[in-house]
């Protein structure tokens, strides 16, 4: 399950990571097994990116729009939302964690990939907060061997 960061940069061809991270992407999609992405990342994309302050100047929403629903559209996706456990798995979080202001989004996403089983892919450190929880977690950087 991709955050949002990963998308990002493979979106943004202005971004020195961008090779990297969009090759990424395109593994993940034409891959056998199915991934997740989580519809709180895909908004959060959508919104960043059209944001007129964005890095480099905004991305048309139409175009947005259009990145996260290919996406969505590839056999192998599934688009996830919070279910029933959700809500105990973030407070643990955020407890366990004493998470305030933006760690709060941290552990709600950290929240979501636990509760489907997935793996959280992220260039975000911070989220190595949430491995004893139990979060599988993999730091996706260029720089990796």
């Amino acid at each position: 399950m991709p955050d949002v960061n990963l998308l990002i940069y493979a979106h943004r061809a202005d971004d020195p990571a961008h090779a990297f991270y969009r090759h990424w992407v395109e593994q993940v999609v034409a891959g056998p097994e199915p991934f997740a992405l989580s519809l709180e990342v895909a908004a959060a994309f959508v919104r960043m990116v059209t944001h007129e302050r964005f890095p480099g100047g905004p991305t048309p929403l139409p175009q947005a729009l259009g990145v996260i629903e290919t996406l969505q559209q590839t056999p192998g996706c599934r688009v996830l939302t919070a279910g029933d456990r959700h809500w105990s798995l973030f407070r643990r979080l955020c407890e366990t964690d004493r998470a305030t202001g933006k760690r709060v989004g941290d552990a709600r996403h950290a929240a979501l990939a636990l509760e489907h089983g997935c793996t959280w892919v992220t260039r975000d450190t911070d989220f190595q907060d949430f491995v004893p929880a139990g979060l599988r977690l993999e730091i996706l950087t260029p720089d990796q061997d």
